[in-house]
């Protein structure tokens, strides 16, 4: 009864401590075609932002009366700035954006737990907008994502993919989906595989430690995908949208829609997907296991109690069939590998108030629940015959299959506070937490026969083995944080420091291994070879972390940008327990690791014109106890285990240009370097992409018909770790076709294509060389996409 009372008082005070009669609203509008601009941004003195619906309507309410700031923006158009007094009643202001050739980075991102500008930002971040993602025929997200400065594709797979961000990857990036973690076994990447691309507003990537609000694992950076939103409106409205896509290298199929509606009350969206392929074909063959087949449903719904209060509320469903697992040296080269199924499930509800005072423009609460299911079948074809031995007749021995699976529960709280503590201070502080409980299996299948000597079968045994390769754990986080963001000199000096404290505890059941074998059908749960694998685990890590950054404008087109971060990073459960069998060796974790610690600096200088952007930054990461895999025993056996090196140094610097040099004719440019050494062993760190740039030129071939040629050079990989394969460099063309939109009045048609790979060329990735078989890449790829909306 007191938490009713409590939330009726909390829902009271946000509806009357401002006024709801004030309000500003209008329309966004094309200032060449006088069309609306469906997703333009108005913010409003850097507080609150809203986006335009279809109609390029915008409304913000509940506000005080009062001289305000507002500020207007859209993907390839020139941002507006204006001041607007707002009075008593609605206020009406419309806004017209001229387009612009260049994107100015002018756009909203949420990376900072603030909706700010691009622009702004002190630190290291990229963008990668919806546009770009309806307009390319992708086949995971880390696809979209690899042409970006300073990230590089880590290839498990085809469907089965991550990226690496200025040499850091896996558990060293923090990855989520409207603020939810993502998080599942290390060994074999899919987290990035388990969202609807179709139904991605846009990709945000911090790079570097300047990440460390969000906590443990984003030393390496952060990747935010923010899903499509509702829109909402002063009428009923119902628009969609619906796209299918063909890609010529798996035989790949794709179909995705959207269906929006809202009033000024309620707003919804749903989506749904899916997809399915064959095996890739790559310039020396088929690529065996690389087929998949996935399909995804979500719905959002948002209601709008008050003027200046929201309810969220969020459910996807991702479920992926047969999806083929290639390349890994875990599996033989003949194996039949795939997860029969994988499924996301995330349910969330948030609640947040606007303009509750003049200090405190915002609070939000919001829980999540996320459950990740992951089975493997790997059928690996392999039968080993072992020698009679005294009494003990000659076997035959055929693994038939094996079986791993695991569940991962994820459960995730945040409460934030928005404050403005002067005209240009804005600080953020909040607590969260969050959780993620793994149980898991494994199953072999064998068929024993004895033989005598003849080499006749005797006698059959059939054998299933039930084992935990880790053990049911639980990895709890509870941190507090706090974002300041001033303005010290008007447009020109901005400051920005964070800082967080985190408590980690990480616990383990006892386990055995195995837990028992059923022998032609009889179980035994204490066969003879059975020994405790784990004990009873708990450990518990408490850190702080912190980030700050300067952008100083010298010029109004020339910023400076300085930043520095301290991180850290409590090794994931799977680094802790992990033990896999791989015959010859075992790969086994250790409990005992140490956090990671990390240290970074970056500087930056950034020039943006009506013709030219121009974006670089040089960094430097430095590691105590960072955590790797090396070789030794255990048990008697030959092992790669689990440790912490010593120190360890990444560096490099990450480039982007784009030139306007004639009308519409765009040069760009992308350029990333790593080096990563291990300072303490005097050697390499393992999985750092070459140098490699992206060049090409976008251009117009008719009046609604653009084209992009462009190239993807990667230079020779040579400074290895111990047992890394060298890579020899290579060169790849695309081509890509877009074009405008047709209207049939009220359905909009848009028609991309492409060819990926143009001349076949067969080459390595350098971070897929490390999986075993899989190293040639996909060939020559055609694909076609057409997209209507209404």
């Amino acid at each position: 009864m007191k938490v009713k009372i409590f939330v009726f008082l909390l829902f009271l005070a946000g509806s009357h401590i401002i006024g709801q009669e004030f309000s500003i609203s209008g329309i966004v509008l094309d200032s060449k075609s006088g069309l609306p601009l469906q997703d333009a941004s108005v913010i409003l003195s850097g507080q609150l932002s809203v986006t335009a619906n279809n109609e390029g309507s915008y409304i913000i309410k509940a506000m005080s009366a009062g001289r305000y700031n507002v500020k207007v923006s859209h993907i390839g158009y020139k941002s507006i700035s204006v001041p607007v007094v707002i009075g008593h009643g609605s206020n009406r202001k419309d806004f017209y954006l001229e387009p612009s050739p260049i994107e100015l980075d002018e756009v909203i991102v949420s990376a900072e737990k603030k909706e700010k500008y691009l622009r702004d930002t002190p630190y290291s971040e990229a963008l990668v907008g919806k546009d770009k993602i309806e307009n390319k025929s992708y086949q995971s997200l880390s696809d979209a994502l690899q042409q970006e400065s300073g990230v590089a594709l880590l290839r498990d797979g085809i469907w089965g993919t991550e990226v690496s961000i200025r040499g850091l990857n896996r558990e060293n990036i923090v990855t989520l989906v409207d603020g939810n973690r993502i998080s599942t076994s290390t060994d074999v990447a899919a987290r990035l595989s388990m969202i609807n691309l179709n139904d991605v507003d846009r990709i945000e990537i911090i790079k570097g430690a300047s990440s460390s609000i969000y906590g443990s694992g984003a030393t390496g950076g952060i990747i935010n995908i923010v899903t499509k939103a509702p829109k909402q409106y002063s009428s009923f409205s119902l628009n969609g949208d619906v796209s299918a896509g063909y890609n010529s290298v798996n035989n790949l199929s794709a179909f995705s829609g959207s269906l929006f509606t809202g009033n000024s009350f309620l707003s919804s969206k749903f989506s749904g997907s899916y997809r399915k392929a064959q095996n890739v074909q790559t310039p020396s063959g088929e690529l065996k296991n690389s087929q998949f087949e996935d399909y995804s449903l979500s719905g959002t719904i948002d209601v709008f109690p008050f003027d200046n209060q929201t309810l969220k509320l969020d459910y996807q469903l991702f479920k992926a069939l047969n999806i083929g697992i290639p390349g890994s040296s875990v599996f033989p080269d003949k194996a039949d590998v795939r997860y029969p199924d994988e499924k996301r499930e995330l349910i969330s509800a948030g609640y947040e108030i606007r303009n509750i005072s003049n200090v405190l423009y915002k609070i939000s609460l919001k829980y999540s629940h996320q459950f990740i299911e992951r089975n493997v079948e790997n059928i690996p074809y392999t039968v080993q015959t072992v020698a009679a031995s005294g009494t003990t007749p000659a076997k035959r021995v055929s693994v038939l299959k094996i079986t791993p699976g695991a569940e991962h529960n994820s459960n995730n709280i945040q409460f934030q506070g928005n404050l403005l503590l002067a005209e240009n201070n804005n600080l953020i502080i909040g607590v969260d937490y969050w959780d993620r409980h793994y149980t898991g299996h494994r199953e072999k299948y064998q068929l024993i026969e004895a033989l005598n000597s003849a080499g006749t079968v005797v006698s059959v045994t059939n054998k299933i083995i039930e084992e935990k390769p880790l053990p049911d754990s639980k990895f709890k986080s509870l941190g507090f944080f706090a974002q300041n963001e001033t303005e010290l000199l008007n447009d020109k000096l901005i400051l920005s420091i964070g800082a967080r404290y985190d408590l980690i505890e990480v616990s383990g059941d006892k386990t055995l291994n195995p837990i028992y074998e059923i022998v032609n059908g009889i179980i035994n749960y204490s066969p003879s070879t059975q020994k405790v694998l784990w004990n009873e685990i708990n450990a518990k890590n408490s850190s702080y972390s912190g980030n700050i950054g300067l952008k100083y404008a010298l010029a109004p087109s020339l910023d400076v940008t300085l930043s520095a971060g301290l991180s850290f990073r409590s090794p994931s459960l799977e680094e802790r327990f992990q033990y896999i069998d791989q015959s010859s060796y075992v790969r086994v974790g250790n409990p005992d690791l140490k956090p990671e610690k990390g240290k970074s600096a970056d500087f930056g200088i950034r020039y943006y014109s009506s013709n030219l952007k121009i974006i670089s930054s040089i960094f430097m990461n430095y590691f105590n106890d960072l955590v790797t895999e090396l070789s030794g025993t255990y048990e008697g056996r030959s092992a790669y285990i689990k440790t912490n090196i010593g120190e360890a140094r990444i560096y490099g610097f990450d480039f982007r240009a784009d030139y306007a040099f004639i009308d519409n004719f765009i040069f760009h440019l992308t350029a990333s370097y790593v080096k990563g050494d291990d300072i303490t062993s005097g050697g390499n760190l393992p999985e750092i992409a070459p140098l490699n740039s992206n060049i090409g030129i976008k251009f117009p071939l008719f009046e609604k018909l653009s084209a992009d040629f462009s190239s993807s050079i990667y230079f020779p990989q040579n400074n290895v770790a111990a047992g890394e394969l060298t890579t020899p460099g290579y060169a790849c063309f695309n081509l890509y076709l877009e074009s405008g939109s047709f209207n049939f009045n009220p359905v909009n048609i848009k028609i991309s294509a492409g060819c990926e790979n143009i001349f076949d060329k067969e080459y390595r990735n350098h971070l897929s060389t490390t999986r075993g078989y899989l190293t040639t890449e996909p060939g020559r790829n055609v694909f076609v996409k057409l997209t209507t909306n209404w």
